[in-house]
């Protein structure tokens, strides 16, 4: 494990091989380069400051972890009773360990092999299959830094653009999938896969949680998780954009009493200037902060932001984003950015009459379901009548399949797309009477594309670790919404630490000209990167409907033109791995 006294923290980088038959035999085997993972029938690489836990007769494990009080576990395992099997193994881990890391089971009677990925997917693992071999690897570029062939897959590339809100199995690479978090893959032959992270476990059973009470669990819980990244991490810059999620993660670093320094990056426009909001909360919290504005000049159409990733994920402003945290990093000699990302999800920020159904399930009619219903339409601008039609569709449409329509749009038709799997689909495991617990958890399925976990060198999402997400479950949906507001019990959480200007923000503004800007400068260069690129070359879109909206005034309020950055992002992303 690499401790904040070994210097710069740097990114997870792991592959491994593992066989498909037969027992792990001599062990898991160092690798001293990464080519080696080539001709080895098993094998463990590591990036540079990493090391193993062991778990003994059961395996190792991979990544960092810790104790329910946020302390480094030097043995996950210690204090464990005596454990049956494998499985007992993986649920003793995922009840009592959080973090982000995987786990290399052994059964050490048969010597065969499972994989566990933890739950909250902070860590991901990447699979493909070569010759009686399991590879596994934190990022797809490993595999290629391996020197194994690479391509992209296109037919996943179409599944993806058709439905980019949800993460799946597949990535868009020939070969190439990711393990779930939470689940036990064996790799004997035969053997199925299990949901050790059951997250139906943790949505309540009834109502008697206050807003008080989830305040309280929310700061307890927040304190203990920063608590355990910041003293993994040091010293840390926070993205602060003066909304509620950001700032959360300022007051409970703050509260802890941890080293961070503020940055945010603004439009030169005020539509998307958040300094009014973050230079109050730096004084609030007595720290330092640096205040940037996006270069326009410096965004490159042509240059993708996660290149050789697994999927085309980025926006176009998130390199130039990325440059100015970097840079705020470096000023204070910080390892790491923490962000928001995931907030809004973690926090069940619904927009919908799905809490009303959970309240009235547990509550029946009573005056606290009134109350909600007051709430509700507070929350969404609804008169009673409408919020009355909308708890009706909702109730009516909870027993039907909640499949989104494809996203067609700039597309060829829906042509010929890979089968795939959601990479989670833990909604499957609360029943649909549960609207809101099963919109909630759709949610937080939503933001795993937007989260970074301990595989990026530069920013980390700590509001998606397994403990925070745990306590949010347990709090009632309605609960959320108390007072009108979203994501209530977060703002109350740390309402004495934050500014009132922050704690009752509900609308937050983003780098939308910034796009718009590019678009506008750049229109000739993105023609020619759409028309003449590798997603046309493979049928994928709808020319005639690209030239239309290229044609668009920048300043339209037409979501073609965010739908054609992200189609300009995709070439880029496949272009990098060309």
């Amino acid at each position: 494990m690499l401790h904040p006294d070994s210097g710069a923290v740097k990114p997870l980088d792991a592959a491994l091989a593992l066989p498909l038959h037969g027992g792990l035999g001599e062990g898991l085997v160092p690798l001293r380069q990464l080519r080696d993972l080539r001709a080895a029938r098993s094998g463990l690489w590591l990036g540079e400051g990493w090391s193993v836990r062991s778990l003994g007769a059961w395996g190792w494990l991979v990544g960092c972890s810790f104790d329910r009080d946020g302390n480094v576990l030097v043995d996950p395992l210690a204090g464990a009773p005596a454990l049956a099997d494998r499985l007992a193994v993986a649920h003793w881990l995922v009840r009592h360990t959080w973090g982000a890391w995987f786990a290399v089971l052994v059964d050490p009677r048969s010597e065969s092999v499972a994989i566990l990925r933890d739950p909250s997917g902070l860590l991901p693992l990447y699979r493909r299959i070569d010759a009686g071999r399991c590879l596994l690897a934190t990022a797809p570029a490993l595999f290629a830094q391996a020197g194994m062939a690479m391509s992209v897959s296109w037919p996943h590339v179409r599944q993806f653009l058709q439905d980019p809100e949800r993460r799946q199995r597949a990535t868009c690479l020939v070969g190439v999938d990711e393990l779930s978090p939470g689940v036990l893959y064996p790799l004997e032959q035969g053997a199925h896969q299990v949901a050790i992270w059951q997250p139906a476990l943790h949505v309540p059973a009834s109502g008697d949680v206050t807003l008080a009470v989830a305040a309280q669990r929310v700061r307890d819980c927040a304190r203990m998780v920063m608590r355990a990244w910041s003293g993994h991490f040091g010293q840390v810059v926070v993205a602060a954009s003066g909304g509620v999620d950001s700032s959360l993660v300022c007051a409970a670093l703050a509260v802890e009493g941890r080293p961070f320094a503020c940055a945010t990056v603004s439009t030169r426009d005020p539509s998307g200037d958040e300094t009014a909001y973050v230079a109050p909360l730096a004084a609030r919290l007595d720290v330092s902060w640096r205040a940037a504005q996006y270069e326009i000049a410096a965004i490159d159409p042509g240059a993708a932001s996660f290149a050789r990733s697994a999927r085309p994920v980025g926006k176009m402003f998130v390199g130039e984003l990325r440059r100015q945290l970097g840079e705020a990093c470096a000023a204070v000699g910080a390892a790491r950015v923490f962000d928001g990302n995931g907030g809004d999800n973690v926090f069940c920020f619904l927009h919908s009459a799905a809490p009303f159904l959970d309240a009235w399930r547990a509550l029946g009619p009573s005056r606290q379901l009134a109350e909600v219903f007051v709430d509700l339409c507070r929350l969404t601008g609804a008169d009673a009548p409408t919020l009355v039609r909308a708890i009706l569709r909702q109730w009516w449409r909870r027993q039907l399949s909640a499949r989104r329509p494809p996203n067609l749009a700039l597309l060829a038709g829906p042509g010929e797309t890979a089968a795939s799997l959601p990479l989670t689909d833990w909604e499957a495991q609360v029943p649909m009477t549960a609207t809101g617990a099963w919109a909630h958890l759709r949610l937080i399925e939503a933001a795993q594309h937007h989260v970074h976990g301990l595989d990026d060198p530069l920013r980390f999402s700590p509001l998606f670790s397994q403990p925070l997400v745990e306590t949010c479950l347990g709090i009632p949906t309605w609960v959320w919404c108390q007072g009108g507001i979203n994501r209530a019990p977060a703002r109350a959480a740390f309402a004495a630490e934050l500014p009132a200007a922050i704690t009752g923000r509900v609308a937050k503004a983003g780098p939308d000209t910034v796009m718009r800007a590019v678009f506008a400068r750049d229109r000739v260069r993105l023609r020619a990167m759409l028309r003449d690129g590798l997603l046309a070359g493979q049928g994928l879109l709808d020319l005639a409907a690209i030239d239309a909206a290229l044609a668009l005034d920048p300043q339209a309020d037409d979501d073609r033109i965010y739908r054609l950055l992200d189609l300009v992002e995709a070439e880029a992303w496949a272009r990098s791995w060309s």
